[in-house]
């Protein structure tokens, strides 16, 4: 069956939105990454793939599962007053799920991007607006997952397909900034990014599982490597 103009328009949306060049930032940030390089526990693509399978792992229970939460908020049958109420609740429970200072920062601040980005991307939804202006106003704090989860649940992209494209573009993010940092050869970061393949499809269908409960499960290596983060003596990222 050809694809309708709805769909097409939400494939489009959704590779405008998890496009490793949309600009949010995401360059300037290691996510902790950078610690581990300086230690010496970072220095080829073997330990940068299993450091990102991690990263990954970890994804499925933050920023993976915030789009989700915004997908099925986006598509929830609760009246305008209630999915705000909502939208607020979720916002703070991202704020408050971060630990590192540097990474509620940078999560604070790339929301923001994003969300003027999807503002612009998908003018027409009331949610997505709210979230943008409530962002520039200081009424939420901005999350970058939540913003681009509200997307995809209001232009109809299924949430599986959502979270797989979200998870994808997280790797591929990171994976340009460890070809700068390492240094990565180029085709040694795709030979890693296609290895991660597989981490992103288990770190989706843990995404699908999880529940608000579990939003902000960290694994504590790379948390503290985050911590850690600030006090390094020079720094190419902010985080």
């Amino acid at each position: 069956m050809p694809n309708t103009v709805t769909d097409l328009r939400a494939k489009l949306i959704t590779w405008h939105l998890t496009d490793s060049a949309l600009p949010t930032g995401s360059f300037a940030h290691s996510a902790g990454m950078e610690t581990f390089i300086q230690s010496g526990q970072i220095d080829d693509a073997e330990s940068y793939g299993r450091w990102l399978a991690t990263y990954l792992y970890q994804a499925s229970f933050n920023e993976a599962l915030a789009v989700r939460l915004g997908m099925e908020l986006a598509t929830s049958p609760l009246n305008d007053t209630e999915k705000i109420s909502q939208l607020s609740q979720l916002d703070q429970l991202c704020h408050a799920s971060q630990a590192s200072r540097q990474i509620r920062q940078s999560m604070n601040t790339m929301g923001k991007r994003m969300a003027r980005v999807v503002a612009i991307t998908v003018s027409d939804a009331s949610l997505v607006s709210e979230y943008a202006a409530g962002i520039s106003e200081g009424r939420y704090h901005g999350n970058p997952g939540i913003a681009a989860g509200l997307a995809f649940g209001c232009v109809g992209v299924s949430t599986i397909d959502g979270v797989h494209a979200y998870l994808l573009q997280m790797a591929n993010s990171m994976t340009q900034n460890a070809i700068r940092s390492i240094p990565l050869g180029q085709d040694a970061g795709q030979r890693t990014l296609v290895a991660a393949y597989d981490h992103i499809e288990r770190a989706a269908e843990l995404t699908m599982r999880h529940s608000t409960a579990e939003l902000g499960v960290v694994a504590p290596a790379i948390e503290i490597s985050q911590m850690q983060h600030e006090g390094l003596h020079a720094r190419m990222f902010m985080s």
